[in-house]
């Protein structure tokens, strides 16, 4: 693997695409400018939400030298406090720099702002910012003028991206760690493949193995920090609603964190009451354009079915069917026995597609996977979709019951 914290490093640990996509979603939803840098202080992603001010900046061969200068330094420093840290970059401007540090070591940094704490006079700027600015004569009237533009915050608002800020490195984190556990499990199960004789023994090591690295995606304790600031500025704001939302979501997770720990097979009745969870936070966001059913049979309650193994498909039905959709949402879970196989279907009435345009994404392709696994030729998993009407997805596994 290539040294920690360098470019090459990252493309190996994480999807950047994917991370450029949580670093737009952070800087959209704090209002601010936002990147991810490498250790030298090259920029990871590409910057997000950046102020007129510094994309003039970043454009200019100094101006950028200088930037990738400061959010180094940005990120050294705020190892050595341990946590977030607020500075003036070295053109004037207000940041927030976050360490990014897996097993040990700083692989690099979360920053954002391009903020002022006071507003600031043409005639102060002039004296006392520009002679930090690399630009020519005729352009510092229109630096001037991107620089007086820029926001003013106040130190609560300041606190309050710290505390976001560092949970959203710590998600960055969650992820980088997670690939790294992943690699190094597929490469003791390749040598517990090599070591063992017994044909039996290896493919029961093998499928353990792969299980525990599906249930490792579905781990996120990073979340934890994001519900409690969410509750707290909740209860402090006087919305009821959003604090009962946001502890219902951590009722949910916490389900994930508790039966990931224990047996892969649950009963269906508690795979249902987390799906309520779900769908209960789902329709507070859809409101009256959304609505589900859940219709099984009582005998099937029993039946034992893969931890989570509904919920990417109830997701997929939500996110991809009902949401890009004009008219109201539904979402039918059927569930029941014929001739002792359990029988599970989830409808949508969304979008649909043709068949040929379904795409079986990473939460689909898990569970494939994992039905494969636990069942082998006994399990039938299969995707009807059209457009305008819905997509059905069934599932056919033995019922086995408690």
């Amino acid at each position: 693997m290539a040294s920690y914290g360098s470019y090459e490093w990252w493309t190996e640990v994480i999807d950047l695409d994917r991370l450029k996509d949580l670093v737009d979603r952070f800087a959209a939803a704090m209002h601010v400018g936002a990147v991810i840098a490498t250790t030298d202080g090259t920029a990871l992603t590409i910057p997000s939400n950046f102020c007129a001010f510094c994309r003039r900046l970043r454009s200019h061969p100094e101006g950028r030298c200088g930037c990738e200068r400061s959010d180094a330094w940005g990120g050294e420093h705020a190892l050595d406090v341990g946590g977030p840290l607020v500075y003036r970059c070295h053109c004037g401007l207000i940041d927030m720099a976050s360490p990014l540090i897996i097993e040990g070591r700083l692989v690099g940094t979360l920053l954002c702002g391009q903020v002022l704490l006071r507003p600031y006079t043409e005639e102060e700027v002039r004296k006392e910012i520009v002679p930090l600015w690399p630009c020519d004569a005729t352009e510092v009237d229109d630096w001037v003028q991107d620089f007086l533009a820029l926001p003013v915050v106040d130190e609560t608002t300041v606190l309050n991206a710290m505390n976001l800020l560092n949970v959203m490195a710590s998600h960055v984190v969650e992820l980088c760690e997670r690939h790294l556990i992943e690699s190094k499990l597929l490469h003791r199960t390749m040598e517990l493949v090599k070591a063992q004789r017994d044909k039996e023994t290896l493919e029961r090591n093998l499928k353990m193995a792969q299980l525990k690295a599906l249930q490792n995606q579905l781990n996120p304790h990073f979340m934890f920090n994001t519900l409690n600031i969410m509750s707290r500025m909740a209860m402090f704001e006087g919305a009821p609603q959003t604090q009962e939302l946001t502890i219902q979501f951590a009722d949910y997770l916490r389900y994930i964190l508790r039966r990931q720990s224990r047996d892969e097979l649950v009963p269906l009745s508690s795979e249902l009451e987390c799906l309520k969870q779900y769908l209960s936070i789902q329709k507070v966001r859809f409101s009256d354009r959304f609505s589900y059913v859940l219709d099984v049979e009582p005998e099937a309650l029993s039946c034992k079915i893969p931890f989570l193994i509904l919920q990417p498909i109830v997701e997929n039905a939500v996110v991809h069917g009902i949401e890009p959709s004009l008219r109201p949402g539904v979402v039918l879970l059927r569930g029941k026995i014929c001739e002792g196989k359990l029988e599970i279907s989830v409808e949508d009435n969304g979008v649909g597609c043709l068949p040929e345009k379904i795409k079986e994404g990473l939460g689909i392709s898990h569970v494939k996977e994992r039905l494969k696994l636990h069942y082998g030729n006994d399990a039938s998993f299969r995707i009807w979709s059209k457009p305008d009407v819905g997509t059905k997805v069934g599932i056919c596994i033995p019922c086995k019951e408690d």
